[in-house]
């Protein structure tokens, strides 16, 4: 368990606190490219707790800037984008990518009051279909964005399959990646003998964990024994400082973002990408559930209509709290262990059940929660490395580190784990690591 200073400074990330401080000195997800068009209508978005807006200019470049006019605080969400800047509809004052004040038709021609103005904005750049903004202090030379393998191969070998609002706190959804064992219990079908579509199973629900740090974050791996002596491994990747590379298999290599909206709101990000094969169908989210009771489906299932004067205002989910995240009971007692019908809402109905901020000083940890304790050690010592020496946390200064991959695989009885998959993980092969043993894909991958 932490203690409440503790639990404070991992979850509140607001101007000016220290886990804030430190996410700002990554580059952040925040929409998908395609959303915000040049002199296209801005876009209200929510960030560590500041309200923005996310725009382009003529140019196609990415901006993210105040919400409101430092001249009478109107919102510039009812201006004008056009001719490279955003105008306020209240007097015309006209601001650019920069926050620079570029014009004040209301002022006189002689006046150099525009010049003394300055708006809050942040870099913006789009990497892998998603537009990414920067809120670091050294807003002219950032640093490079995280090189995941995801954003470098050609965009038919790259979907995005969901995304929607968590009404709680960032740390709760990473937690929930970071926990192996609770696959083949909220992710499970009732019956081993069913069909796969109903979820996970495994005969072994316990397993020997094995977490190593990484100049990324961690690497761990999930093993439980198998009849013929060799072991199935689940290997995991946490990266700073809010992604969770849960294990793929030879379909895809899987990647969760949990980026902080602010202390009780967080956007979750699910994609997938392949090394070497395209994937087939709808490459953006989509609504649809099984028609089927019981059937597990990826995606985010249905978002409410559009909520009109919120932060991302289109990416709010049906499956909340107050629809029991469409929890089928017939599907409950037959068919898998929630019925719930998407593998995401499942953890999602867990982790916003948990509060707005989890109380972590009443929790009871215990031996298959090495990861959660390892991940947070880790957040919390950079935190205070950065507050109190300055020190860089992991990762911002090597994006390449980023280009990792997890997977599912066998390794043959007193085999080396991290030698028989490194090739995989780190991506000087790609040849997916599944053994001759196995007799295909391992039957736990999800």
């Amino acid at each position: 368990m932490l203690t409440e200073v503790e639990n404070e400074l991992l979850s509140r990330v607001g101007p000016g606190t220290p886990m804030g401080n430190l996410m700002r000195q990554y580059w952040l997800p925040v929409n998908y490219s395609y959303e915000a068009e040049p002199d296209g209508q801005p876009i209200r978005v929510r960030l560590l707790g500041e309200d923005l807006l996310a725009w382009r200019d003529s140019g196609g470049v990415p901006a993210f800037t105040q919400d409101r006019c430092p001249h009478r605080g109107a919102s510039f969400y009812f201006g004008r984008n056009e001719d490279n800047g955003l105008r306020c509809a209240y007097h015309g004052w006209k601001f650019d990518v920069k926050g620079n004040c570029v014009d004040m038709p209301n002022e006189p021609s002689s006046s150099n009051f525009k010049n003394k103005l300055k708006i809050t904005s942040y870099k913006g750049t789009d990497f892998g279909g998603i537009t990414w903004a920067y809120m670091g202090p050294d807003q002219e030379n950032p640093p490079g964005v995280p090189q995941f393998e995801w954003g470098l191969v050609p965009d038919d070998q790259r979907r995005h399959y969901r995304r929607f609002i968590y009404e709680c706190n960032w740390m709760q959804g990473l937690e929930g990646e970071l926990d192996s064992t609770h696959l083949f219990f909220l992710h499970s079908r009732l019956h081993p003998d069913d069909d796969p579509k109903y979820g996970s199973y495994h005969p072994e629900q316990s397993a020997k964990f094995h977490v190593h740090k990484t100049d990324y974050g961690l690497l761990y791996g999930a093993e439980r024994p198998e009849n013929d002596g060799s072991s199935y491994w689940r290997t995991t990747h946490f990266l700073f400082p809010f992604y969770g590379m849960f294990p793929g298999s030879d379909k895809g290599v899987p990647l969760s973002i949990y980026v902080p909206i602010d202390d009780h709101h967080t956007m979750h990000f699910g994609l997938q990408w392949h090394p070497t094969r395209p994937f087939k169908g709808s490459k953006w989210p989509t609504p649809e559930l099984a028609d089927e009771p019981g059937v597990l489906v990826d995606g985010s299932g249905p978002l409410k209509k559009e909520q009109k004067g919120k932060f991302f205002a289109k990416w709010w989910s049906e499956l909340n709290p107050q629809t029991d995240f469409y929890m089928n009971l017939e599907a409950k007692r037959t068919r898998n262990f929630t019925g719930i019908p998407t593998v995401r809402q499942q953890d999602a109905a867990i982790e916003w059940s948990m509060g707005p901020i989890m109380d972590r000083t009443k929790e009871h940890l215990g031996t298959a929660d090495a990861a959660v304790i390892r991940a947070r050690r880790q957040l919390l010592a950079a935190v205070r490395a950065l507050q109190e020496e300055g020190t860089p946390p992991p990762g911002v200064q090597h994006p390449e580190l980023y280009t990792v991959r997890s997977c599912t695989s066998f390794v043959a009885s007193g085999g080396d784990w991290q030698q028989t998959l490194g090739d995989w993980h780190y991506a000087r092969s790609n040849e997916y690591p599944v053994g001759p043993e196995s007799g295909g894909i391992p039957r736990g991958s999800r």
